[in-house]
Formats: C-alpha cells, structure tokens, sequence
C-alpha cells in the first residue's frame, strides 16, 4: 500500500486505507489482532472473576469424576461422557481463573449452561424422583448476575435471564419430550436428587456470600475514597516522556492513592470505583493542582522550565457542566504556562455525546492548553471524528507495540497508525516501551515519541527531580 494522502482522510467513509487497518469507527480489528481489544479490568474486578472462575471450576470438577465415576461403576459409559464433559468445563475455568477477564467468564459460563441442560434433558423425572440437574441453573444465573459490570449487559442481564427462562421451562416440565430414552439407573436416581439439591443450593448460597462481602469491601472503599483528596492521600507520580535521543520532553501525571491502611494503591484498585461514583471529578481536580504545583516549581530553573505535564482526563469528568471552569481556576491560580499543559483523553469518551466533549475539549485548547488521545485504535474514534478534534498527538496503546513485535500484520498496522498521526500533522507517542528492540522498531516505522519503563518508572515528584539531574539534557518539546 502506498502513503495515505489527506485526501484518503478526508473520503474515509467511502474508501477504506487497507483491509488490515483498524475500523476505528467500530473498534473492529482483523481476527488475529483481537486480542489488541483486551483492556486491563481493576484488580477487585480481577479478583472477583477468578474467585468465581475457581470456585466453577472446583465445583464442575468435583461434580464431573464423581458423577463420572459412578455411571462407569454401573456401566452407563454413555451417561458418563456428559459428565466427562462437566469435568472439562471445571478444568477450562481453573485455566481462565489466571486470566480473569469477561471473555474468560463468559466462555465458562456457556460451557456450564450447556453440560447443565444437557443433564437436565436426561434427568427426566419419574414419579417418586424429582428432576435436579436444572436446580444447577440457579447458582449459574446468579454468578453472572453478581460478577458482569453493568455495560456488559449481555453477561449482567441477558444471559442470567436465559439461565432463569431455562430453569423455568425444565420445572415445568416444557422439555420433557426432549428426553432421551436413556434414565439414569434407579439405585442412584433418589439420593442423587438430594446429592444435587443440597450442592446447587450451597453454591447459591457460597455466590451470595461473595457478592455480599465485595459489596461490603466496595462501600467500605467508597467511603475512604470520598475522604482521600480531603486528607492528602491522593499522591501524583510521574513517567518522563522522551523524543529523538533520549532528550527529554515531560511527563506524564499519573494518579496514586496512599491509602490509610499505609499502601500505595495504582488506579486499578479505585479509578472503576472513582468512575461509578463520580468521585473522579474531585479526584482529577485534585491531580491537576498536584501537576500545576510541579510545572510552577520547574519554571524556575532553566533545564526543566520547558517541559510539559501531560495530565489524564476522566471520561465521567468530560460530561461535568463545570470541567472548563474548574480547569481553567486552577490553571489560573497555578500562574503557569498553559501551553505545558496537555491533557489526555482516552477514545472512550467519544463513545456518547460527542459533541459535547469536542466543545469542551476546544474551550480547554483555546486557552493555550493541549490535547492527545490516548489508547488510540482500541475505541471508538473514526478518522472523519479525528480531524474534528483538537488534537496534536496520538499515544498508541502499548498493546499494538507487544503484537508488533510477534506479528507482521500487527507491524504493519502499527507503521500506518503512525503514518496517520503524521499525515494529520499530529506527532506519535509510543506508550510501555520496554525494550531496545521496541524503540528501535518504532524508530523505524517512524515514531520518536516514547514513554515506558525502557526510560524511567512512574516516580514521585522529587525522585524526578533527582532523575532529570542525571538523565539527559531536557529540551523545550516539539510536536
């Protein structure tokens, strides 16, 4: 393919740049690039899905060889192999336990619901035995219910009501005719009513205990978050960003919470929670006053009065009615420059009332401040939504860097998305270079914007200040 030409741009809607590229407008990437979509869940969040994705598993398992092992002493081989599936299904759940992500949770839960119906079809009942299996349906509802956020509506509200209109149609005797001609033997019919009864409803229970407790440990969070900008626990640490030979060229504001227990918590453990109660507006504020103190103290000394704080705007924050005033208050009492000022926006935002936020975004801009779009090719952003935007820099999402350096595709998807940001007169920034091999390949597909621990960890404000004292000669960055 050769270059892409403004005019490509501007006709994107009717031309497509290359069937490898990314359609941006969707989020949709080729198949063996998908994984690139994957973004990093909150560490609760984490911990919850691979709580439930062990106790599946154990659970599954445990089931399965009993059960397995029971048919094959009566010899009901055939009854056994549905059983030999349930075990498969508990052992897929202790893998995906280690990933714990929703693609993991949902690709279990399937599995479970359909070995389950499958038991339920052959456990038809008798007239002195009751059907069982379907009672399994219950627990499996409600583990979705708990464990999928509420944007993930298939797995929050679709799928757990297909699991109740399931068990609904088995209790009522609606599959029946499906049965195949195939009863389980009579000796274990009755106490394996029982067996299943007493697990299925002690699994229900074991869910409402997990769900009970981690709500308990969010509202507990919740309320010491609401007081953490109040005592000075939210601490800003900062990872330079460098161009061309290792000069420096600022950094970038990155959200810490020293929480009261003494441990310094990363935005994974709080920034969902921030989100969802909108205490990331306060919280935001509170990192730009953090940021503006450091730029005013670098303005007065001549190696660091040029370098530029790049600072993370929430989303939830862009739809607050007083983002721009607050913003620009502070800016204002800060007495800094704002054009060292650049503020982060991920593609997410873009995803609702976009017209909003390209306003507030350019009354921001129009008072010397920057922008970049961070994570990009991971959202929602078409290119004809681009050139609205007031934009000078595209950080790519460290993801595309960690395909490239496995696949060709992803290579050359990489090499055109920087071609994009130049041809859009926008520079690229790089984001978790680790290696020297990675920043010589961005180097050579043409970015020489770079941000990852290959250069410095994320660090308070005055171990950065001991860090420039012995790095590189800063210089006044350029886009």
């Amino acid at each position: 393919m050769g270059p892409i030409t403004v005019e490509d741009i501007t006709f994107e809607s009717k031309q497509k740049v290359t069937r490898r590229m990314v359609r941006l407008a969707g989020g949709e990437i080729p198949a063996d690039l998908r994984p690139l979509r994957m973004r990093l869940q909150s560490e609760p969040r984490r911990q919850k899905v691979a709580v439930i994705l062990k106790l599946a598993g154990v659970a599954c398992i445990s089931l399965g060889l009993a059960w397995t092992l029971c048919y094959v002493f009566f010899g009901r081989y055939e009854l056994s192999v549905v059983f030999i599936g349930l075990t498969g299904v508990g052992m897929l759940a202790l893998h995906r336990s280690r990933r714990s992500d929703s693609s993991s949770l949902l690709l279990v839960a399937h599995g479970v619901f359909a070995v389950v119906c499958a038991i339920a079809v052959i456990d038809a009942p008798m007239a002195w035995v009751p059907r069982s299996a379907h009672l399994f349906l219950l627990p499996l509802a409600a583990g979705a219910a708990f464990t999928f956020e509420r944007r993930e509506r298939y797995g929050a509200l679709i799928f757990p009501l297909l699991c109740i209109a399931a068990f609904a149609a088995f209790a009522m005797g609606a599959l029946d005719p499906l049965a195949p001609n195939v009863s389980p033997p009579l000796e274990v019919r009755a106490w394996g009513a029982k067996l299943n009864t007493t697990t299925s409803m002690l699994l229900l229970a074991t869910l409402f205990a997990i769900n009970r407790i981690d709500s308990g440990k969010r509202l507990r969070l919740e309320r010491e978050l609401s007081r953490a900008v109040r005592n000075g626990e939210i601490e800003v640490y900062y990872q330079p960003q460098v161009r061309d030979h290792d000069i420096v060229s600022g950094a970038e504001a990155l959200v810490r919470w020293r929480h009261p227990s003494g441990r310094l918590l990363s935005p994974d453990a709080f920034i969902d929670l921030a989100e969802e109660s909108n205490l990331i507006c306060e919280i935001g504020l509170e990192v730009l006053r953090q940021a503006c103190e450091t730029l005013s103290h670098w303005s007065a000394d001549p190696r660091t009065q040029a370098l530029r704080i790049a600072v993370n705007i929430s989303p939830v924050q862009m739809q607050d009615p007083s983002l721009v005033h607050s913003v620009s208050t502070i800016i204002r009492e800060a007495g800094i420059e704002p054009s060292l000022l650049e503020f982060e926006l991920t593609e997410s935002a873009l995803a609702t009332d976009t017209a909003t936020v390209i306003e507030r975004m350019e009354a921001l801009a129009s008072s010397g401040t920057s922008w970049a779009l961070d994570d990009f090719g991971t959202g929602y952003s078409s290119l004809a939504t681009l050139r609205t935007l007031p934009v000078g820099k595209l950080k790519i999402d460290r993801q595309f860097l960690i395909e490239a350096t496995r696949q060709e595709s992803a290579q050359q998807l990489l090499g055109k998305i920087i071609e994009i940001s130049h041809v859009m007169g926008m520079c690229a920034l790089a984001e978790g270079v680790e290696t020297p091999d990675q920043r010589e390949l961005l180097i050579q597909l043409g970015c020489d914007h770079f941000q990852g621990y290959l250069f410095a960890r994320p660090m308070s404000r005055k171990e950065l200040d001991v860090w420039l004292d012995t790095s590189a000669a800063p210089s006044k960055p350029r886009l």
